[in-house]
């Protein structure tokens, strides 16, 4: 072997092992800054869920609120007044339920949207009631006999949307406590 075979062979017996070491290395640090990486995301995360999560809450609260303050019979007894028609109770009630429902639309943001979608077509579902219930009653004739047959078609639990979201309002909230 000549001179320059002996230089390579020391380089390259010098250098492999450099090379390996080198290697290790870089896959260790690499490893560590990901796991380090992967431990702030996870208290970034964390962070975010004890911000976010007690206005989840608040948002449940207050979308439970809007249906117990739209139930038929409360909402009667609030609005129905001495001399009026049932045409104005009709519209006094669908005013009041829609004046809650905007009040109550910023909470979409912090549930699901099948939770809001939920909501949204209980309250259609609500107008849709008060319409057909007063399919049956003129709009001249005086409100207790709109409210009264109200009344009836809500006490009937299959027939109460409010009822229905408010249940899944609760399951949903159940899922983040």
């Amino acid at each position: 072997m000549g001179d320059a075979s002996i230089g390579w062979f020391y380089l390259l017996l010098v250098c492999l092992p450099a090379l390996i070491v080198f290697v290790i290395c870089y896959m260790l640090i690499k490893q560590f800054l990901n796991n380090r990486r992967e431990m702030e995301m996870i208290e970034l995360q964390r962070q975010t869920n004890g911000q976010t999560l007690p206005l989840k809450l608040k948002a449940y609260e207050r979308l439970a609120l809007f249906f117990e303050r739209i139930d038929i019979p409360a909402l009667i007894a609030r609005l129905k007044t001495k001399g009026m028609s049932s045409g104005d109770l009709q519209s006094a009630l669908m005013i009041a339920i829609q004046q809650e429902f905007e009040h109550n639309v910023t909470q979409q943001i912090y549930v699901s949207d099948k939770l809001w979608e939920i909501v949204k077509v209980a309250k259609q579902e609500i107008f849709n009631q008060l319409n057909q219930v007063m399919i049956n009653v003129a709009f001249t004739e005086d409100a207790d006999i709109y409210s009264n047959a109200l009344i009836e078609h809500f006490s009937r639990s299959k027939h109460d949307p409010g009822r229905k979201a408010l249940f899944a309002i609760k399951q949903e909230a159940k899922l983040h406590v």
